[in-house]
């Protein structure tokens, strides 16, 4: 003869077993040592390095240019062809091979002037000696900021960099010598926090991706 407390008994002890499987199974379905959340995944055989490199290059375009230049730009920046003859601010004259003007008005854009001489001279060092000294007396950076110069390769040819800042513009130009002319690549805007912060990592990957083949026209 079964009590009246031997079905409530039974019962308490089915669903013990039932609630014990139940957390058994879900400890057992998450590899040891694994985040419960979802983690985010590179594409399959991509080296994290190579991922991280493709993320700063997107939003860059490969432009085409007169004698011999190629490079990428951001695809937002505009393009003016204007090929005049003048003097520049580094005190050269020079015969524009493109412009490039980032977006924003005056006080926010940075541009990018490509210039080549065509008729440089040989002396390579007299030559950008000249430049940074027209740089330095026009920007005032003797007083009011700063100038520094280094030495690169650009599309495998000798360059010489001068990076400089005054109290309203920062500065960086490249000239790279080769046996068809000067090419000078001139990066310049309104020395402030944000248009620096937004736009050097661009400056930088711009001029790694310069090409250069002078016979080209």
């Amino acid at each position: 003869m079964k009590t009246s407390y031997g079905y409530p008994c039974i019962l308490i002890a089915i669903v013990v077993l039932v609630v014990v499987s139940v957390l058994f199974a879900g400890c057992s379905s998450q590899p040891a040592g694994q985040p419960a959340t979802p983690q985010a995944t590179q594409p399959a055989g991509m080296p994290a390095s190579q991922a991280a490199a493709t993320a700063t290059t997107a939003g860059l375009t490969t432009a085409s240019l007169p004698y011999g230049v190629s490079l990428s730009v951001p695809a937002g920046w505009t393009r003016d062809d204007s090929h005049t003859s003048d003097v520049r601010d580094y005190g050269m004259t020079t015969v524009s091979i493109a412009r490039f003007t980032s977006p924003g008005d005056a006080s926010s854009s940075t541009t990018l002037s490509i210039d080549i001489d065509q008729n440089p001279g040989s002396d390579f060092e007299g030559y950008f000696n000249r430049a940074t000294l027209a740089v330095e007396k026009l920007y005032d950076t003797a007083d009011h900021g700063h100038a520094k110069s280094g030495t690169l390769q650009v599309s495998g040819y000798k360059s010489y960099e001068l990076d400089f800042d005054s109290l309203d513009v920062k500065g960086s130009y490249v000239f790279t010598s080769t046996d068809k002319g000067m090419y000078i690549f001139a990066f310049k805007g309104p020395n402030k926090p944000v248009p620096v912060h937004m736009y050097e990592g661009q400056i930088t990957d711009m001029i790694k991706s310069i090409t250069i083949t002078p016979s080209g026209k």
